[in-house]
């Protein structure tokens, strides 16, 4: 994974980050730890030729990192 990479997950978890209500927007930490996330999801896709395009094609991914994230700490 190289730096565009990196800059295109922070951008689009920033991105969904800043579409949710202000009462669910999420943390700074959980926006990091959302692109740890995704970062890690889509490195461990790759070995199986999945790529980002193939995540948008299912689901809005950067969304779903968030969302859980945030559900792991409301279980905390």
């Amino acid at each position: 994974m190289n730096q565009s990479h990196l800059d295109d997950i922070g951008r689009r978890i920033g991105s969904a980050a800043a579409e949710f209500a202000p009462a669910s927007k999420p943390t700074p930490r959980q926006t990091a730890d959302a692109a740890s996330v995704l970062r890690d999801m889509l490195q461990a896709a790759a070995i199986h030729g999945v790529t980002f395009g193939n995540f948008d094609a299912v689901a809005d991914f950067p969304r779903l990192a968030l969302q859980l994230v945030q559900a792991r700490d409301a279980d905390a």
